[in-house]
Protein backbone atom coordinates (compact mmCIF):
# COMPACT_ATOMS: atom_id res chain seq x y z
CA UNK A 1 0.00 0.00 0.00
CA UNK A 2 1.26 3.52 -0.78
CA UNK A 3 2.50 5.88 1.92
CA UNK A 4 0.84 9.30 1.42
CA UNK A 5 1.49 12.65 3.12
CA UNK A 6 -1.22 15.30 3.32
CA UNK A 7 -0.07 18.84 4.12
CA UNK A 8 -2.80 20.79 5.88
CA UNK A 9 -5.60 19.64 8.21
CA UNK A 10 -8.25 21.89 6.72
CA UNK A 11 -11.47 20.30 5.50
CA UNK A 12 -10.04 19.52 2.04
CA UNK A 13 -6.96 17.75 3.39
CA UNK A 14 -8.90 15.85 6.04
CA UNK A 15 -11.58 14.84 3.51
CA UNK A 16 -8.91 13.46 1.19
CA UNK A 17 -7.22 11.63 4.08
CA UNK A 18 -10.58 10.26 5.28
CA UNK A 19 -11.34 8.76 1.87
CA UNK A 20 -7.83 7.40 1.36
CA UNK A 21 -7.60 5.80 4.79
CA UNK A 22 -10.69 3.75 3.96
CA UNK A 23 -8.73 2.11 1.11
CA UNK A 24 -6.02 0.82 3.45
CA UNK A 25 -3.41 3.31 2.26
CA UNK A 26 -1.06 4.65 4.91
CA UNK A 27 -1.85 8.36 5.29
CA UNK A 28 -0.21 10.95 7.52
CA UNK A 29 -1.51 14.52 7.83
CA UNK A 30 0.75 17.43 8.80
CA UNK A 31 -0.79 20.58 10.30
CA UNK A 32 1.13 23.70 11.30
CA UNK A 33 -1.39 24.79 13.98
CA UNK A 34 -2.94 23.02 16.97
CA UNK A 35 -6.42 22.73 15.48
CA UNK A 36 -8.37 21.09 12.70
CA UNK A 37 -10.59 22.41 9.88
CA UNK A 38 -8.47 25.39 8.77
CA UNK A 39 -10.60 28.48 8.21
CA UNK A 40 -13.67 26.58 9.33
CA UNK A 41 -12.53 27.80 12.72
CA UNK A 42 -14.16 28.00 16.14
CA UNK A 43 -13.06 29.48 19.44
CA UNK A 44 -14.27 29.65 23.05
CA UNK A 45 -14.04 32.81 25.14
CA UNK A 46 -15.87 33.91 28.26
CA UNK A 47 -18.36 31.08 27.99
CA UNK A 48 -19.17 31.76 24.31
CA UNK A 49 -18.44 29.42 21.42
CA UNK A 50 -18.22 31.09 18.03
CA UNK A 51 -17.33 30.45 14.39
CA UNK A 52 -14.96 33.20 13.29
CA UNK A 53 -13.97 32.02 9.83
CA UNK A 54 -16.56 30.14 7.78
CA UNK A 55 -19.88 30.95 9.44
CA UNK A 56 -21.96 27.99 8.23
CA UNK A 57 -22.25 25.48 5.42
CA UNK A 58 -24.99 24.45 3.00
CA UNK A 59 -25.33 21.04 1.41
CA UNK A 60 -25.76 21.19 -2.36
CA UNK A 61 -23.73 18.07 -3.14
CA UNK A 62 -24.95 14.52 -2.48
CA UNK A 63 -21.44 13.22 -1.82
CA UNK A 64 -20.83 15.83 0.89
CA UNK A 65 -24.32 15.26 2.36
CA UNK A 66 -23.60 11.52 2.61
CA UNK A 67 -20.37 12.25 4.43
CA UNK A 68 -22.06 14.46 7.01
CA UNK A 69 -25.29 12.52 7.48
CA UNK A 70 -24.22 8.90 6.89
CA UNK A 71 -20.53 8.55 7.69
CA UNK A 72 -20.14 11.06 10.52
CA UNK A 73 -22.17 11.42 13.76
CA UNK A 74 -25.06 13.87 13.43
CA UNK A 75 -25.98 14.42 17.08
CA UNK A 76 -24.05 17.71 17.25
CA UNK A 77 -25.29 19.09 13.91
CA UNK A 78 -27.38 22.23 14.30
CA UNK A 79 -29.51 24.08 11.74
CA UNK A 80 -29.33 27.86 11.81
CA UNK A 81 -32.72 29.56 11.61
CA UNK A 82 -33.23 32.94 10.00
CA UNK A 83 -32.58 34.52 6.61
CA UNK A 84 -29.59 36.43 5.28
CA UNK A 85 -30.50 39.99 4.33
CA UNK A 86 -28.50 42.66 2.53
CA UNK A 87 -27.31 46.20 3.19
CA UNK A 88 -25.81 48.80 0.87
CA UNK A 89 -23.19 51.50 1.35
CA UNK A 90 -25.74 53.74 3.09
CA UNK A 91 -26.61 50.99 5.58
CA UNK A 92 -30.08 50.41 4.14
CA UNK A 93 -31.22 46.88 5.02
CA UNK A 94 -33.34 44.80 2.63
CA UNK A 95 -34.51 41.22 2.30
CA UNK A 96 -32.10 38.77 0.71
CA UNK A 97 -32.45 36.47 -2.28
CA UNK A 98 -35.33 34.07 -1.51
CA UNK A 99 -33.73 31.30 -3.58
CA UNK A 100 -30.46 31.54 -1.65
CA UNK A 101 -32.32 31.72 1.65
CA UNK A 102 -34.36 28.62 0.85
CA UNK A 103 -31.51 26.21 1.57
CA UNK A 104 -30.74 25.04 5.11
CA UNK A 105 -27.69 26.51 6.85
CA UNK A 106 -25.72 24.24 9.17
CA UNK A 107 -23.04 24.32 11.83
CA UNK A 108 -22.27 22.26 14.94
CA UNK A 109 -23.24 23.02 18.52
CA UNK A 110 -19.58 22.66 19.43
CA UNK A 111 -18.49 24.97 16.61
CA UNK A 112 -17.98 24.51 12.89
CA UNK A 113 -14.51 23.05 13.45
CA UNK A 114 -16.27 19.98 14.88
CA UNK A 115 -16.35 18.75 11.28
CA UNK A 116 -12.58 18.37 11.18
CA UNK A 117 -12.50 16.73 14.59
CA UNK A 118 -15.08 14.17 13.47
CA UNK A 119 -13.17 13.37 10.29
CA UNK A 120 -10.05 12.71 12.37
CA UNK A 121 -11.88 10.64 14.99
CA UNK A 122 -14.13 8.55 12.74
CA UNK A 123 -11.40 8.04 10.14
CA UNK A 124 -8.77 7.26 12.81
CA UNK A 125 -6.50 9.67 10.97
CA UNK A 126 -2.83 10.05 11.83
CA UNK A 127 -2.35 13.82 12.26
CA UNK A 128 0.88 15.48 13.35
CA UNK A 129 -0.01 18.94 14.66
CA UNK A 130 2.21 21.98 15.22
CA UNK A 131 4.44 20.70 12.45
CA UNK A 132 5.03 23.22 9.66
CA UNK A 133 6.54 21.63 6.58
CA UNK A 134 9.19 23.91 5.08
CA UNK A 135 10.85 21.83 2.35
CA UNK A 136 9.93 19.05 -0.05
CA UNK A 137 12.76 16.86 -1.37
CA UNK A 138 12.41 14.17 -4.04
CA UNK A 139 14.84 11.28 -4.39
CA UNK A 140 14.49 7.67 -5.56
CA UNK A 141 10.93 8.45 -6.75
CA UNK A 142 9.86 9.29 -3.19
CA UNK A 143 9.31 12.49 -1.21
CA UNK A 144 10.81 13.54 2.09
CA UNK A 145 9.40 16.43 4.07
CA UNK A 146 11.52 18.68 6.28
CA UNK A 147 9.72 20.67 8.96
CA UNK A 148 10.79 23.99 10.49
CA UNK A 149 12.31 22.18 13.48
CA UNK A 150 14.73 20.34 11.22
CA UNK A 151 12.98 16.97 11.45
CA UNK A 152 12.64 14.89 8.27
CA UNK A 153 9.52 12.83 7.56
CA UNK A 154 9.12 10.12 4.96
CA UNK A 155 9.72 8.65 2.51
CA UNK A 156 6.28 9.15 0.95
CA UNK A 157 5.06 7.84 -2.39
CA UNK A 158 2.83 10.91 -2.87
CA UNK A 159 2.16 14.28 -1.28
CA UNK A 160 -1.18 16.11 -1.21
CA UNK A 161 -0.77 19.88 -0.84
CA UNK A 162 -3.78 21.82 0.47
CA UNK A 163 -2.53 25.17 1.90
CA UNK A 164 -3.50 28.49 0.26
CA UNK A 165 -1.82 28.98 -3.12
CA UNK A 166 0.96 31.35 -1.94
CA UNK A 167 2.03 28.86 0.75
CA UNK A 168 1.83 25.92 -1.65
CA UNK A 169 3.94 27.84 -4.17
CA UNK A 170 6.62 28.35 -1.51
CA UNK A 171 6.69 24.60 -0.85
CA UNK A 172 6.95 23.82 -4.56
CA UNK A 173 9.80 26.30 -4.93
CA UNK A 174 11.66 24.42 -2.21
CA UNK A 175 11.76 21.30 -4.42
CA UNK A 176 14.18 22.84 -6.91
CA UNK A 177 13.41 23.83 -10.45
CA UNK A 178 12.02 21.40 -13.00
CA UNK A 179 9.60 21.79 -15.86
CA UNK A 180 6.58 20.19 -14.18
CA UNK A 181 6.99 22.13 -10.93
CA UNK A 182 7.38 25.37 -12.88
CA UNK A 183 4.09 24.76 -14.68
CA UNK A 184 2.36 23.95 -11.39
CA UNK A 185 3.61 27.17 -9.83
CA UNK A 186 2.43 29.24 -12.78
CA UNK A 187 -1.05 27.72 -12.53
CA UNK A 188 -1.26 28.24 -8.76
CA UNK A 189 -0.19 31.84 -9.21
CA UNK A 190 -3.60 32.46 -10.81
CA UNK A 191 -5.30 32.00 -7.42
CA UNK A 192 -5.33 35.40 -5.72
CA UNK A 193 -6.54 35.78 -2.15
CA UNK A 194 -8.37 38.43 -0.20
CA UNK A 195 -7.22 39.21 3.31
CA UNK A 196 -9.96 39.91 5.85
CA UNK A 197 -10.57 40.75 9.49
CA UNK A 198 -13.10 38.85 11.55
CA UNK A 199 -14.18 40.81 14.62
CA UNK A 200 -16.20 39.27 17.45
CA UNK A 201 -18.40 41.69 19.42
CA UNK A 202 -20.06 40.68 22.70
CA UNK A 203 -22.78 42.77 24.37
CA UNK A 204 -24.29 42.29 27.87
CA UNK A 205 -27.93 42.19 26.67
CA UNK A 206 -29.90 40.31 24.04
CA UNK A 207 -31.01 42.01 20.83
CA UNK A 208 -31.69 41.01 17.22
CA UNK A 209 -30.22 42.13 13.92
CA UNK A 210 -32.35 44.56 11.85
CA UNK A 211 -35.52 42.85 10.56
CA UNK A 212 -34.62 39.82 12.71
CA UNK A 213 -32.18 38.39 10.15
CA UNK A 214 -29.62 35.74 11.04
CA UNK A 215 -27.05 37.68 9.03
CA UNK A 216 -26.58 40.65 6.70
CA UNK A 217 -24.25 40.86 3.72
CA UNK A 218 -23.09 43.97 1.89
CA UNK A 219 -24.66 43.91 -1.57
CA UNK A 220 -22.74 46.68 -3.37
CA UNK A 221 -19.26 46.06 -1.90
CA UNK A 222 -18.98 49.75 -0.98
CA UNK A 223 -19.32 49.43 2.78
CA UNK A 224 -16.34 48.87 5.09
CA UNK A 225 -18.31 46.01 6.64
CA UNK A 226 -18.80 42.94 4.44
CA UNK A 227 -20.83 40.69 6.73
CA UNK A 228 -22.45 40.58 10.14
CA UNK A 229 -24.08 37.52 11.73
CA UNK A 230 -25.91 36.76 14.95
CA UNK A 231 -24.10 33.93 16.74
CA UNK A 232 -27.02 33.54 19.16
CA UNK A 233 -28.91 31.81 16.33
CA UNK A 234 -26.57 28.83 16.75
CA UNK A 235 -27.68 26.44 19.43
CA UNK A 236 -25.31 26.22 22.40
CA UNK A 237 -23.02 29.04 21.29
CA UNK A 238 -24.01 32.06 23.42
CA UNK A 239 -25.30 32.14 27.04
CA UNK A 240 -28.57 33.88 27.91
CA UNK A 241 -28.63 37.65 28.37
CA UNK A 242 -25.78 38.22 25.92
CA UNK A 243 -25.50 39.00 22.22
CA UNK A 244 -22.51 37.93 20.17
CA UNK A 245 -22.02 39.29 16.64
CA UNK A 246 -19.48 38.21 14.03
CA UNK A 247 -18.41 41.17 11.90
CA UNK A 248 -16.22 40.60 8.85
CA UNK A 249 -14.64 43.69 7.38
CA UNK A 250 -14.53 44.31 3.63
CA UNK A 251 -11.41 42.89 1.93
CA UNK A 252 -10.27 46.28 0.59
CA UNK A 253 -10.68 47.86 4.03
CA UNK A 254 -8.85 44.91 5.61
CA UNK A 255 -5.98 45.25 3.15
CA UNK A 256 -5.63 48.98 3.79
CA UNK A 257 -5.67 48.53 7.59
CA UNK A 258 -4.00 45.14 7.85
CA UNK A 259 -1.14 46.29 10.10
CA UNK A 260 -3.22 48.42 12.46
CA UNK A 261 -3.46 47.36 16.08
CA UNK A 262 -6.37 45.29 17.37
CA UNK A 263 -7.98 48.18 19.25
CA UNK A 264 -8.41 50.26 16.11
CA UNK A 265 -9.78 47.32 14.13
CA UNK A 266 -12.33 46.46 16.81
CA UNK A 267 -13.39 50.10 17.17
CA UNK A 268 -13.92 50.40 13.40
CA UNK A 269 -15.94 47.18 13.29
CA UNK A 270 -18.12 48.20 16.23
CA UNK A 271 -18.78 51.58 14.61
CA UNK A 272 -19.69 49.98 11.29
CA UNK A 273 -22.08 47.60 13.03
CA UNK A 274 -23.70 50.44 14.99
CA UNK A 275 -24.43 52.25 11.73
CA UNK A 276 -26.72 49.39 10.65
CA UNK A 277 -28.97 49.80 13.68
CA UNK A 278 -31.56 52.53 14.13
CA UNK A 279 -31.00 52.71 17.90
CA UNK A 280 -27.80 52.91 20.00
CA UNK A 281 -26.30 49.57 20.94
CA UNK A 282 -25.19 48.72 24.48
CA UNK A 283 -21.56 49.26 25.44
CA UNK A 284 -19.32 46.39 24.36
CA UNK A 285 -18.65 43.81 27.04
CA UNK A 286 -15.64 42.27 25.27
CA UNK A 287 -14.28 41.73 21.77
CA UNK A 288 -11.96 39.43 19.86
CA UNK A 289 -10.50 39.46 16.37
CA UNK A 290 -8.70 37.35 13.77
CA UNK A 291 -6.52 38.55 10.89
CA UNK A 292 -7.02 36.18 7.98
CA UNK A 293 -4.07 36.73 5.65
CA UNK A 294 -5.57 34.32 3.11
CA UNK A 295 -9.29 34.56 3.82
CA UNK A 296 -10.59 33.25 0.51
CA UNK A 297 -9.52 33.42 -3.15
CA UNK A 298 -11.27 35.76 -5.56
CA UNK A 299 -9.76 33.99 -8.57
CA UNK A 300 -9.09 30.26 -8.81
CA UNK A 301 -6.47 27.96 -10.25
CA UNK A 302 -7.57 24.92 -12.24
CA UNK A 303 -7.39 21.56 -10.48
CA UNK A 304 -7.43 19.91 -13.92
CA UNK A 305 -4.30 21.88 -14.88
CA UNK A 306 -2.47 20.46 -11.84
CA UNK A 307 -2.72 16.87 -13.10
CA UNK A 308 0.84 16.80 -14.52
CA UNK A 309 1.99 16.84 -10.90
CA UNK A 310 0.80 13.24 -10.57
CA UNK A 311 3.77 12.19 -12.72
CA UNK A 312 6.07 13.06 -9.80
CA UNK A 313 3.68 12.16 -6.98
CA UNK A 314 2.23 15.63 -6.29
CA UNK A 315 -1.51 16.10 -5.79
CA UNK A 316 -3.55 19.15 -4.80
CA UNK A 317 -6.78 20.17 -3.09
CA UNK A 318 -8.25 23.18 -1.29
CA UNK A 319 -9.99 26.44 -1.96
CA UNK A 320 -7.23 27.63 -4.31
CA UNK A 321 -9.22 25.71 -6.93
CA UNK A 322 -12.74 26.95 -6.21
CA UNK A 323 -12.40 30.73 -6.05
CA UNK A 324 -14.95 32.33 -3.78
CA UNK A 325 -16.40 29.01 -2.75
CA UNK A 326 -17.79 27.56 0.41
CA UNK A 327 -16.76 24.82 2.80
CA UNK A 328 -18.52 21.97 0.90
CA UNK A 329 -16.65 22.93 -2.28
CA UNK A 330 -13.35 22.55 -0.43
CA UNK A 331 -14.47 19.10 0.72
CA UNK A 332 -15.28 18.23 -2.90
CA UNK A 333 -11.72 19.05 -3.95
CA UNK A 334 -10.47 16.65 -1.27
CA UNK A 335 -12.77 13.95 -2.62
CA UNK A 336 -11.59 14.60 -6.18
CA UNK A 337 -7.94 14.32 -5.13
CA UNK A 338 -8.63 11.08 -3.26
CA UNK A 339 -10.17 9.66 -6.45
CA UNK A 340 -7.06 10.71 -8.39
CA UNK A 341 -4.83 8.93 -5.90
CA UNK A 342 -6.96 5.77 -5.91
CA UNK A 343 -6.69 5.68 -9.69
CA UNK A 344 -2.97 6.45 -9.62
CA UNK A 345 -2.15 3.63 -7.19
CA UNK A 346 -4.94 1.25 -8.21
CA UNK A 347 -6.56 1.34 -4.78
Amino acid sequence: MPNIAVIGAGVSGLSAAFQLSATGAKVRVFEKSRGFSGRAASRTKNGCRYDYGANYFKLNCNEVARLLFEHLPTNDLSRILGDIGTFDQTGKVEAGDPVQNAGAKWTYRGGINTLGKLLVKVGSLDVTRESQIATLRRADECWRLDDENGETHGPFDAVVLTPPAPQTIALLQSTGENEIVGDLIRELDRAEYYCQFSVILNYPTEFALPDDHYALINSDRKHRLAWISHENRKEGHVPENQTLLIAQMAPDWSQDHYREDAGNIIEAAAGAVQNLFQQPLPRLQWADHQRWRYAHPHTAASLEAMKPGTEIGLFFAGDSFIGKGRLPKAIETGFATARQLREHFGL
